[in-house]
């Protein structure tokens, strides 16, 4: 049976979701990906590089979760709310905070993803019709 309107829009929904929380995985491999990604010095140490790093491992583990939603059904509320808790976290962070530029695009991004997987959410919670 080939996917309604709606049923490809939610999977759209999720697979943009999920590649913008694969891109910042890059960091795994340490400062010299951080740093130009989000346009800030992470300073002397390797403290706060461990958390960042760890940080985009979580990442990855839940653009995994994305993408596994996209053919998954029952996987959508779970991931999706997931996703929007950190999108809509990190728009609140942001906006309450003086920032750069670099976390401004972030920002926005995360600004249009949560209205996308929003949308999704509404179509999957009316059966994909």
């Amino acid at each position: 049976m080939t996917p309604s309107l709606s049923e490809w829009f939610i999977r759209i929904s999720f697979g943009l979701t999920g590649v913008i929380h694969v891109l910042p995985l890059a960091g795994v491999l340490g400062r010299s990906t951080l740093e130009p990604a989000y346009g800030v010095t992470l300073g002397e140490g390797q403290d706060l590089t461990i958390l960042m790093q760890h940080r985009a491992l979580l990442f990855g583990l839940l653009a995994a979760a994305c993408f596994a939603a996209m053919f998954n059904p029952a996987w959508r509320w779970p991931v999706g709310i997931a996703a929007l808790i950190s999108m809509i976290g990190f728009v609140l962070f942001a906006a309450l905070q003086t920032h750069g530029a670099a976390v401004a695009k972030v920002m926005w991004v995360d600004v249009g993803a949560a209205l996308l997987l929003s949308i999704g959410l509404i179509f999957h919670s009316n059966g994909g019709r």
